[in-house]
């Protein structure tokens, strides 16, 4: 759906109804603003926005141990050496 708003003097719009009902917005709907060049905003729910995210870091961590890490194994080896020259 395509509709045309006016910005008032203090910078506000209103979103038609019809826009509000396909995009899901209701009132004291928290959304992300972010400006896309001259004359373009773009609306994010952010619930949305945490959910993808999440998949995203799921997928690229499936099968990912934390005692298989490189950083993980060098700080065990670092502590038992110390451990192990501790008079």
């Amino acid at each position: 759906m395509v509709s045309e708003v006016i910005v008032d003097r203090k910078g506000r719009l209103v979103l038609p109804k019809k826009i509000r009902e396909e995009a899901r917005i209701t009132a004291n709907t928290r959304l992300i603003v972010r400006a896309q060049g001259r004359g373009r905003i773009e609306l994010f729910d952010p619930d949305l926005l945490m959910q993808r995210a999440q998949d995203i870091g799921a997928r690229k961590l499936a099968g990912w141990r934390e005692e298989d890490h490189e950083a993980s194994k060098l700080l065990k080896k670092l502590v038992r050496g110390r451990l192990n020259a501790a008079p």
